[in-house]
Formats: C-alpha cells, sequence, structure tokens
C-alpha cells in the first residue's frame, strides 16, 4: 500500500498531468436528457479540445480550439485553471415571424478558464442542448484594451465515413458587378468528407453532415459588430473542418481589415451545432434564435408578416414604371396579399413623386409598399439604383425618414458582397435605423441570417440562397431547381427566414422551362418560410388557378405557431407541417424523376375532428382537389408525380 508521503506526491502528479493537458483527463458536458455528452480535454502541446458524443456513438472526434490574437495566442500552451459547475440555462420568447412562435431553451452551461503562456485568461463557454452544441470564446480582463483576432482554431473532426450536403463559397469581389459572395451555389450534394470546395473557397454556413447515424448541422449565431461572419475552410484534409475569415477582397477590399477588430471585455459569436438522430431535430430546432441576443427593439409593432406580389422575377430591370405596378397593386389586392415589392430602378422608371401617389393609393386598397435599394457604397458596380442611399448613415436616415412620410413598409437591400467585420456593422445599422423608422428590412445579394431576426424582429427575410430568379437565367437551373429546393429545408431556411420568391404556375418563364409541377410550385409556400413571402406569379397566372388554389393562396400563412417535419430526406423529398392558430397546412415536394409514393403521418393531431382538403396535381399541369374526411390520422396515401407536390389544407370542424 502507497504511504501518505506518496499519495500526497501521486495526487499531486495527476493534477499537473491534468492542468497541463494530460489528453485522457477531461470534462464533460451532457444536455439536459444526457443524450449528448460534450467532453473537453488538452493535448500535449497545451490545445483544448473538444469532442461530442450522441446517444453513445462519436459525432465529433476530438477538435481544436483557441483563438489567436495580435497580442497573445490563446491556442496552445495553455492551461486549464478553472472549471465552472453545471449551470443549467433556461429562456423562453416569443418571435414575431419564424417556424415557431413561442421558443422554449433548456441548455446545461459550464464555462473553462483557460490561462496562456503570458499568464491571461481566456474562457470556452459551453451550452449543451437537447437538440446541440453551442460554445463561444471570451475575454474578460483589461477592458479598455483593443486588438486583432487574426485566427480562429475552431475545427470539426468527422470520421472518413461521414457524408456531407455543403454550398461552396464564393470568392470575394466575384460574379456580376462584384457583388458576391452572395451564398448563390448550388449544393455538392451527399458527397464524402475532405473534399476541397470546387471554387477553391471553402464552404459557407450552415453545413450540413450525416455521421454515425446522425445528422449535424453547423453554423454561427449572435454575430454582431464585434467580428465577423465565418466559413469553412478550403482544406478539410481527413474530415477536419476549420473555421476560416472572410475573403481579403470582400465589401472594400484593403480599406476593411479581414480580422477582426475587438475590444475588451468580449464574447465571440456562438458556434452552433444542431445535432440529432433524426432530421425532424435538425428541421424544427431554433438554437439559432435561443443563443441569439433578445430584441433590442423598443416598437416592433410595425413588424407584419405577409405576402407580397412582385413584377421583377417575370419582367425585370425595366419594369418598375407606374402601368406595371398598378397591375401587381390590383393583382395583391385580389389575392388578399398585404404588399407589393417594386424593385430596381424605380427611382428612374416611375419617379419619386409618382410613388408618392402610388404609396397612397395603394394603402387605400390596404396594400404596404416596399421599395428596392442597392447597399452600394463602393463595394460593387451594380448599376441599379437607387444607389449610395444605404452606406453613409446621415443619409440613410434621411431617407428612412422620407420613407416613412410616404407610408413605405418596407425595404429590400440587394449586393452586399461580404461578410468582414464592416459588412457585419453595416447589416446591423441598417436595422437598427429602419426600426427607428418603423420599417421592415429584406437584404438581397446578402448573408445568412445569424440569429439576428430574434434580435432585429424587423428583419423579415434574407435571399441567401439560389433562389427562382436564377431558374430564369438558364435551363441549367430549372434542371437543378427540384432536387435544390429538397437541400433548402434541412440547411439554408434552419436557419432563419430565406426569401427564395418561390410559387410560379407558368412553365416558361423567360429563357427556361420549369421542370417541377404546379403542385411542387404550389406547396413550396409551406415548405420555405420566410418574414415576408415574395410570390413569383404574375397577374396573367390568374387563369392558371383553380378557385380551390387561388384560395389557398389567398389565406396561406407566412409566420408560424409550430413546424413539423414528417417525411424526407435532402435532395430527394420533404413533407413538413406548420400550424397557425387552429388551421394546419401540411406540404410536400418530390425532388426526384420518377413517382414517390407518400404515407402522410397525421397521428400528431391527436383527433379526428378536422375539415380537410387534399391539392395535388392532375393530368397535364392541372391540379386536383379531394376531400379528406374523415382524416385518417394514422397515414394517408399520396403519390406525386415525378417532381411533383402536395398540399394539405386542415382547420377543425
Amino acid at each position: 500500500m502507497m504511504n501518505s508521503k506518496y499519495c500526497f506526491i501521486w495526487i499531486c502528479l495527476c493534477g499537473v498531468m491534468f492542468l497541463t493537458g494530460c489528453s485522457s483527463a477531461f470534462h464533460t458536458i451532457s444536455s439536459p436528457d444526457r443524450k449528448i455528452q460534450v467532453s473537453l480535454s488538452m493535448d500535449e502541446q497545451g490545445r483544448p479540445l473538444y469532442a461530442l458524443r450522441l446517444a453513445g456513438k462519436e459525432i465529433l472526434k476530438p477538435s481544436a480550439m483557441g483563438l489567436v490574437r495580435s497580442d497573445a495566442s490563446f491556442a496552445e500552451k495553455l492551461t486549464l485553471v478553472k472549471v465552472s459547475k453545471p449551470q443549467v440555462v433556461k429562456d423562453s420568447y416569443d418571435m414575431l415571424l419564424g417556424k415557431k412562435k413561442h421558443c422554449v431553451y433548456e441548455a446545461v452551461r459550464r464555462v473553462f478558464t483557460f490561462k496562456n503562456a503570458g499568464g491571461e485568461t481566456m474562457d470556452i463557454i459551453f451550452q449543451v442542448s437537447n437538440d446541440g452544441l453551442a460554445f463561444r470564446y471570451a475575454f474578460g480582463q483589461d477592458s479598455q484594451k483593443t486588438c486583432s483576432v487574426e485566427q480562429e482554431k475552431t475545427s470539426f473532426a468527422f470520421a472518413a465515413d461521414t457524408v456531407s450536403w455543403l454550398h461552396p463559397m464564393q470568392p470575394g469581389k466575384s460574379g456580376w458587378q462584384q457583388t458576391q459572395p452572395s451564398y448563390e451555389e448550388h449544393y455538392e450534394v451527399e458527397k464524402p468528407v475532405g473534399r476541397p470546395s470546387p471554387t477553391g473557397q471553402g464552404w459557407c454556413l450552415p453545413a450540413l453532415f450525416r455521421t454515425a447515424g446522425a445528422w449535424v448541422l453547423i453554423c454561427d449565431s449572435d454575430v454582431n459588430e464585434s467580428y465577423c461572419a465565418v466559413r469553412l475552410a478550403n482544406d478539410s484534409t481527413g474530415g477536419v473542418y476549420r473555421i476560416a475569415f472572410p475573403h481579403p477582397k470582400e465589401h472594400r477590399g484593403e480599406i476593411d481589415p479581414v480580422s477582426p477588430q475587438i475590444q475588451l471585455p468580449f464574447a465571440s459569436p456562438w458556434r452552433v451545432l444542431i445535432v440529432g438522430q433524426a432530421l425532424n431535430t435538425i428541421v424544427e430546432s431554433t438554437l439559432m434564435t435561443d443563443v441569439a441576443t433578445p430584441c433590442r427593439l423598443a416598437d416592433s409593432n410595425f413588424v407584419r408578416p405577409g405576402r407580397a406580389a412582385w413584377h421583377w422575377l417575370r419582367y425585370g430591370d425595366d419594369s418598375s414604371d407606374p402601368q406595371t405596378i398598378e397591375k401587381f397593386i390590383d393583382f395583391a389586392s385580389q389575392m388578399h396579399w398585404e404588399y407589393v415589392l417594386i424593385d430596381c430602378n424605380w427611382d428612374k422608371n416611375t419617379g419619386l413623386q409618382k410613388m408618392t401617389d402610388i404609396v397612397r393609393q395603394a394603402s387605400q386598397k390596404n396594400i404596404g409598399i416596399i421599395l428596392w435599394y442597392n447597399s452600394n457604397g463602393q463595394w460593387n458596380t451594380a448599376p441599379m439604383t437607387p444607389k449610395n442611399r444605404m452606406d453613409e448613415r446621415t443619409v440613410r436616415r434621411q431617407e428612412f425618414a422620407l420613407l416613412q412620410k410616404m407610408g413605405v413598409k418596407g425595404v429590400k437591400i440587394d449586393f452586399f458582397g461580404g461578410d468582414k467585420q464592416a459588412t457585419m456593422k453595416l447589416y446591423l445599422d441598417i436595422l437598427k435605423d429602419a426600426a427607428d423608422f418603423g420599417l421592415m428590412v429584406d437584404c438581397h445579394g446578402s448573408t445568412i441570417p445569424r440569429g439576428w431576426q430574434r434580435t432585429y424582429p424587423n428583419l423579415v427575410s434574407m435571399e441567401a440562397v439560389k433562389g427562382m430568379e436564377y431558374t430564369t437565367f438558364d435551363q441549367r437551373n430549372a434542371d437543378l431547381q427540384p432536387q435544390h429546393c429538397c437541400i433548402l429545408p434541412f440547411t439554408r431556411n434552419v436557419i432563419g427566414s430565406m426569401d427564395f420568391t418561390p410559387v410560379v404556375f407558368n412553365p416558361a418563364i423567360r429563357n427556361s422551362q420549369l421542370r417541377t409541377t404546379p403542385a411542387f410550385e404550389l406547396a413550396l409556400s409551406v415548405i420555405f418560410e420566410s418574414g415576408i413571402q415574395h410570390f413569383g406569379l404574375v397577374p396573367d397566372e390568374m387563369k392558371l388557378m383553380p378557385d380551390f388554389v387561388k384560395e389557398f393562396l389567398q389565406k396561406v400563412p407566412v409566420a408560424w405557431d409550430q413546424t413539423r417535419f414528417l417525411d424526407g430526406f435532402p435532395g430527394k423529398k420533404v413533407v413538413l407541417a406548420r400550424r397557425n392558430t387552429d388551421t394546419w397546412y401540411i406540404a410536400g415536394i418530390n425532388g426526384q424523376n420518377n413517382e414517390e409514393k407518400l404515407n402522410v403521418d397525421l397521428s400528431f393531431l391527436r383527433d379526428g375532428r378536422w375539415n380537410g382538403i387534399l391539392i395535388t396535381d392532375g393530368p397535364g399541369r392541372t391540379f386536383i382537389k379531394k376531400s379528406l374526411e374523415p382524416i385518417s390520422p394514422s397515414g394517408n396515401l399520396i403519390e406525386l408525380k415525378p417532381y411533383g407536390g402536395f398540399v394539405i389544407w386542415l382547420s377543425k370542424k
């Protein structure tokens, strides 16, 4: 038996091994239901590592953490000096728009404090919920100190047999008139991990992975003026994906540094991993807003989600003239929609004085007007106007004051082209200023929403998707659209509102021929979530709508009390159910060029006291309507055409 002297020495040695990075020594954080376990360890170089398990299976292998600041490194030669006790974090809040109205968050929180070789400290804060993990870095000392973050060491190490659905990042200052990156590419579908991006610029967030029978969606949330948005680096050798900063040419190029400039105390954005054994966890999760800063608006009563008619998709840049606008206002009125979006060049094609009259006339028909703007300061050369009104704060606020006086309800701002810290500041400054003048904001040519819709609910939507407009540009996009639409509910639309501009019934649109059926297009009104849903329909398509389709589009909401994932697989098919008050809207789409039989399980309704109709594809490009009475809770067999779809509309008896 070891005597007390040697026992004391052994205990001290064990403590030293742990604090200096013995890889076998680790702490764990478990989710409230204990299915997710995160372990923290340190390697021989004093580098912190985290690993993730779900239901006992390894999801992430030990993965690197840490930051390198301009004045000090917090990525290696660290000592773990303090570990907080597990603390249960609870929150509940309401959203004005999105997949779910009332959100409830519960997580286990632990804070790990590290000291670097110079004696300075860094906290890594973990919060583990039943649907995933969020962590961030924080520095608390020297509150007046400023420095930059030169590198972030965060990585995600997947097993070699993991497959991915990844969106290639575009190069900075690339694309049409230097407006990219704008998150507008097709996904690399179900590919093995470790492959470089075809653009050489890495991958956009969110990023979807399937490993060990589970699903992981990676993103960042609560990004603010103190940091940049991030991507996954191009090099993912061995299935290890690493955080990377924006391309140097983005936004204003050399004027804006790539490295975020920070002032202590400082907390980074959250690194978010939504994790589940089934896809319902991914699709239904509100983790992105759960960890975001609560609403900062003193008054958000002006935020009114709704549907909008839109002329540009069919008719292009020169269609913002008074005659076309008036037709679309009448169209929106007939469809009982709340808004009309008037797109680019309205200042030239209509003029401010006439637009003032149009806004007033539309208001008399209970139609609100949304006006388009170019974000351009000097970061893009896109010629569309109005421009040079959004980049400088004094000018921007003068413009917003004018719009408020006119009675305009919102602005669509385009062509941001970057993820640098300066661009993040521009987004948030616009949202703050717009709120001061009671204006909603829709961003195009933009980054993804990064938890912002909780903090600034006047951000009603963001594009950041290869949307319907690309389908009109060339046939290849139209050919890929069915598969593409079946990826977005598991990726881009999980994290926030997505302005895809869906629903087109006329198959011939500009230079392309749609592959999707009319019922597929109708289903997108439910499948895709956007705080303002800009439909791609035009007045001439009224004749393609039977009365029951017209009634459906007159009543389908855009803000949801509840969302349920019923069936699907990324790129192949999707079936979602969304509830608004006491009415359920259920929709499905088939992304494959073959017939699909779906057994739609409605057992979540719990009783049969429902009136319902099914709308799906008929012969040719027609619709058929079928009554669903009584409702079969155990399953309803629906046969979908190739690239077809359906909607079910249920209300209480």
